[in-house]
């Protein structure tokens, strides 16, 4: 429906920064001279307009894929972390528990990504030049200790409050590029950064609920079993940053598919997450746990899946329509994983907290806005200057 609503009205071709974000998502078609000559080929005159329809299927599909992935994703992370399973006791009867292994969720999913990629990597063929494994070590260990630092969190936070905070990533991102690569950024960036930091601040003073886990169970230590969830935050939030700004400096150096990156990262993350499962014993103690609890096994399995198939939607969207349609998608996709949390979850949530949630996605899209804006104002230049050379 969306397709053949797109085909009958043409805002693709409309200028100025909403033709530039039409063009950016869709492509457009062909000149008109193309479509005449293509037909005295046999081939029928809408096979352009076939191209456009493939395009925009292909969109569809990768804002599907990205969406249910990992808001599927963020379901079960919070149902497995915050949620209790029942057992059955040994002396008959029910007992709830909770599942606390963060190491054996980091190592599900790496393990899971690392399948994908690989089979996913086999056509490819090898670099002339490829980086050293070691240099992919790097980034795996931060990567893997985000990762527990995210789940981690879960136990003295709420899921939206985790959410809404990782926004905040964007400060440390921008000070990890400068002392990794001496990056500079734009006034703009720090703005858009300290903005969505204020909205997370708005958000946590009002909020009248946390589901953390912990938090609950420390009565009158609350205040500081949240103040460990909030270091947890800022601890994924570093190693995060450093993840990212290293994996860039990597593409930079010696060029790797995105497919050879993930199944190298991945490849490190998931030995690095089974020898910490072997040094705390959770090796043996986790399978246990999922004997009793068959349906948290179940869901163990589907966060992994939609894990490594998301990552995988993510390289063929940032390959086939670019990093900024990415952030358009991933920005509307986090939107969506607050909302539908409360909606399933059942979380309270009043008017200072609706406040900052608002403050952090209006900035999040002002940011996007922003950046259509450049690359429109940078196509009407380059197209300027074509007509000049002609």
């Amino acid at each position: 429906f969306l397709v053949r609503l797109s085909m009958r009205f043409r805002w693709h071709t409309l200028t100025g920064p909403l033709g530039a974000f039409c063009r950016a998502f869709i492509g457009h078609d062909a000149p008109a001279g193309a479509r005449s000559d293509s037909g005295k080929g046999g081939i029928r005159g809408g096979a352009p307009a076939e191209t456009f329809r493939q395009r925009t299927g292909m969109l569809i599909f990768c804002i599907a894929g990205i969406q249910i992935s990992y808001l599927c994703w963020g379901v079960m992370q919070e149902r497995i972390m915050t949620r209790t399973y029942e057992g059955l006791r040994e002396g008959g009867g029910t007992e709830p528990e909770r599942f606390r292994s963060s190491k054996f969720l980091v190592f599900a999913n790496r393990l899971a990504a690392l399948l994908v990629a690989h089979l996913a990597s086999r056509r490819e063929p090898e670099p002339a030049a490829p980086a050293p494994p070691f240099r992919y070590s790097y980034c795996a260990t931060s990567n893997v200790l985000s990762s527990v630092c995210q789940y981690e969190a879960l136990k003295y936070v709420s899921f939206p409050t985790q959410v809404l905070a990782k926004s905040c990533k964007m400060v440390p991102t921008m000070v990890m590029g400068y002392v990794v690569s001496r990056r500079g950024y734009p006034l703009l960036d720090w703005l858009v950064a300290f903005a969505v930091t204020a909205g997370v601040v708005t958000f946590k003073l009002h909020e009248a609920e946390d589901a953390g886990a912990a938090g609950k169970a420390a009565g009158g230590q609350q205040m500081g079993a949240e103040l460990a969830g909030y270091v947890l935050i800022v601890g994924y939030m570093a190693f995060d940053s450093f993840t990212s700004n290293w994996q860039e400096a990597l593409f930079r150096e010696y060029s790797p598919s995105p497919v050879r990156m993930m199944r190298q990262v991945n490849l490190f993350s998931s030995s690095f997450a089974f020898l910490g499962l072997l040094l705390t014993a959770e090796a043996f103690t986790v399978p246990a746990f999922l004997a009793r609890h068959p349906d948290c096994a179940v869901h163990v399995l589907l966060m992994s899946a939609c894990s490594a198939v998301g990552q995988l939607f993510i390289f063929f969207t940032i390959k086939r329509f670019g990093a900024l349609v990415f952030a358009t998608i991933n920005t509307v996709r986090t939107m969506f994983s607050v909302l539908l949390s409360y909606a399933v979850f059942g979380h309270d949530i009043n008017s200072g907290e609706a406040l900052g949630i608002l403050l952090v996605f209006a900035s999040l899209a002002f940011q996007v806005y922003s950046k259509w804006r450049r690359q429109a104002k940078s196509g009407a230049v380059d197209s300027g200057s074509q007509k000049k050379m002609a």
